[in-house]
């Protein structure tokens, strides 16, 4: 194993930069400021990585730094809070969380480069038929992450091996659904990027972990990494402590992933600063060629893009550039660790950072604080608009990242988190975001293309059937989608306050109005012995129980899914369990008595039971308690998970 570089000897070598700015291609005016010295570099490293452990409360870090022919690999804090111990560059693994698709890619790659497998030709040719999803789709567009799946947690996590199922078995029993036609617009998919690992596995005739191991981790020396789920012993025994609300998890015992090549890999900074090394190198790591020439070249062009004005994705790297500096990066993050790397091929350096907290805000602020200070500042001109946009009123309206689940049981809390941007268009003709608290102006550039007015930022929008449907923001492989019709929270919000009406006024206000008018009764001396038969015989009290049953039945039955999930939270969201689908008992009995509800309402309307107004309220009562199950249904809480 090689030995860590002083910083002394790193800084020898420095000169080099990178940029991480989520911007899109744009000329800008860089200063003439000096190169910061080897000292001033030192310092800034140091303290920025101090600083930020400290400002957001995460325990450790590991740090790598490739620059040129010279490596600088670093612990920082603690592995563990409550045990100590120090984090070893050498020894100290780290989970990579969504890191280990860049290392996936590249031994795809390599294959593609060697002509066992072909990154345009469908899937379906490489993996067994079983696993090839209903739509055809290529490697490259799953790479690339224009799929077209849906983003849900079915099969991501596990609470021990003996629930884990080979990767194949999984892809073939879990598969999420294209929901758009591949090759079109993008969205982040887990699931996408486990299929492509597949073809590995298939072409190699292996599990995915060993497949990975011999095309990739074993020949460039990246013996303290692994993608196999329980770690070997070798590395679980000195991994880092994941730290987060759930509890530490120690001993590489935290739970696993189901789509392996999309997060699982756990490695030291040492062997992701050979990782950073073959991209910078041609493929080569201490003087030996890995991988098949040609192979980074490949994967450092530009495979997709949702407009050729804005950054888009290499071949499992997404592209960004500082001023006209353009750099080449992923992040990873677990429920208990983050990882970021960037490259800048052009000024040949490359930097990581791995935590042992899922804090991607303290990553980000040692990653841009090192960038600022090893690159020349940049001076993007500052724009002004002159009119309205092209299409402006089309351009308005709300816009929700496409990277959701549409068929899963967590297709509210997908939603719920999902990022939505609002439009509109300033008196000025600048056209005006609003993302939660944050407010930005951008000045058109060209049709449907827009720039920030003073940071160089990009942004463009796309068409479907002749009309803007899709907000591309940056080189995000996630496009944003337009907010139409049944998809506005604000009527589903609407929806829920009239069934929470229905629901408060038979539950509680058919009893309460029963026992007035007994209590009446009573004072009266007018009151009859009440039986069974007597309630019952009444078609408007059985049609009251009906629908009072049903909002018991289906509130009830959410209430315990809810509990559920807060209790056992990874197998009920990716694997659900025979209790947990024993819980939508209670949903189906609701639909059941809304059925027999909305028929009871026009049989009392046909016989005129009741008085008018007793029929009108049973009446929305009733739709209530259709209006519920129809917000089950959309938000899939109605029936079991399939």
């Amino acid at each position: 194993m090689r030995q860590a570089l002083s910083r002394r000897r790193f800084l020898a070598g420095v000169g080099a930069s990178c940029a991480a700015a989520a911007v899109g291609p744009q000329t800008a005016t860089a200063s003439a400021s000096p190169a910061p010295t080897q000292s001033e570099i030192e310092a800034t490293l140091d303290e920025l990585v101090v600083a930020s452990l400290d400002e957001h409360d995460v325990p450790g870090a590991t740090v790598a730094v490739v620059d040129g022919d010279t490596t600088l690999t670093e612990g920082y804090g603690v592995a563990d809070r409550e045990r100590g111990g120090e984090v070893d560059p050498a020894e100290t693994a780290f989970r990579l969380g969504s890191v280990s698709k860049s290392v996936t890619a590249t031994a795809l790659m390599d294959a593609i480069q060697r002509g066992e497998i072909s990154p345009d030709e469908p899937v379906s040719e490489h993996v067994d038929g079983r696993v090839a999803p209903e739509r055809s789709v290529t490697l490259a567009e799953l790479i690339t992450h224009r799929g077209g799946f849906e983003a849900s947690n079915r099969g991501m996590w596990y609470p021990d091996a003996g629930s884990l199922r080979p990767l194949a078995t999984l892809l073939a029993t879990e598969p999420q659904k294209q929901v758009r036609e591949p090759g079109t617009v993008g969205s982040y998919s887990n699931f996408g990027y486990a299929l492509a690992g597949q073809v590995l596995a298939a072409s190699a005739d292996d599990p995915f972990h060993r497949a990975i191991d011999d095309a990739l981790l074993g020949p460039a020396g990246m013996s303290d990494s692994s993608f196999e789920q329980p770690l070997p012993d070798s590395i679980a025994a000195s991994h880092a402590t994941g730290h987060s609300s759930l509890g530490p998890f120690r001993d590489g015992e935290f739970p696993l992933l189901g789509l392996r090549p999309a997060g699982s890999l756990s490695a030291t900074a040492d062997d992701v600063a050979r990782f950073l090394e073959l991209h910078l190198h041609g493929g080569t790591v201490d003087g030996e060629q890995v991988l098949e020439p040609g192979t980074i070249d490949a994967m450092h062009e530009q495979w997709a893009t949702h407009h050729e004005q804005l950054d888009g994705m290499g071949f499992g790297l997404i592209e960004e550039h500082r001023g006209d500096v353009r750099t080449l990066w992923h992040n990873g993050a677990t429920q208990s660790f983050y990882s970021q790397f960037v490259l800048v091929p052009e000024r040949d350096f490359g930097l990581f950072i791995g935590l042992n907290a899922a804090t991607g805000s303290a990553a980000t602020d040692v990653v841009d604080g090192v960038l600022d200070a090893v690159l020349p500042d940049t001076e993007p001109p500052s724009l002004a608009p002159d009119g309205e946009p092209t299409r402006a009123a089309e351009l308005t309206g709300t816009y929700r990242a496409l990277q959701q689940s549409h068929t899963w049981h967590d297709r509210a809390t997908s939603v719920l988190n999902a990022p939505t941007i609002g439009v509109r268009v300033a008196d000025d003709g600048a056209l005006v975001t609003e993302r939660g608290d944050s407010t930005n102006r951008w000045v058109e550039i060209e049709p449907l293309v827009f720039q920030h007015e003073s940071d160089g930022r990009r942004i463009a929008f796309g068409e479907a059937g002749g009309r803007i449907q899709y907000l591309f923001s940056g080189g995000s492989p996630t496009a944003f989608g337009r907010v139409e019709r049944v998809d506005r929270l604000q009527l589903h919000g609407v929806l829920a306050l009239l069934t929470m009406f229905g629901a408060l006024s038979s539950v509680g206000g058919w009893p309460a109005g029963a026992l007035y008018r007994r209590l009446r009764a009573e004072r009266a001396g007018e009151v009859d012995d009440v039986s069974w038969e007597t309630l019952l015989g009444s078609r408007t009290n059985r049609a009251k129980l009906v629908a009072g049953s049903g909002f018991v039945a289906a509130l009830g039955g959410l209430a315990l899914v809810i509990v559920h999930l807060g209790v056992t939270p990874f197998r009920a969201l990716s694997d659900p369990p025979v209790t947990f689908r024993a819980l939508f008992a209670g949903p189906v009995l609701g639909l059941v008595a809304a059925v027999g509800s909305l028929g009871y309402a026009g049989r009392l309307w046909l016989a005129g039971d009741g008085s008018r107004l007793g029929r009108v309220h049973y009446t929305l009562v009733a739709a209530s308690l259709a209006g519920l199950c129809w917000l089950l249904w959309y938000w899939n809480l109605l029936v079991p998970p399939p």
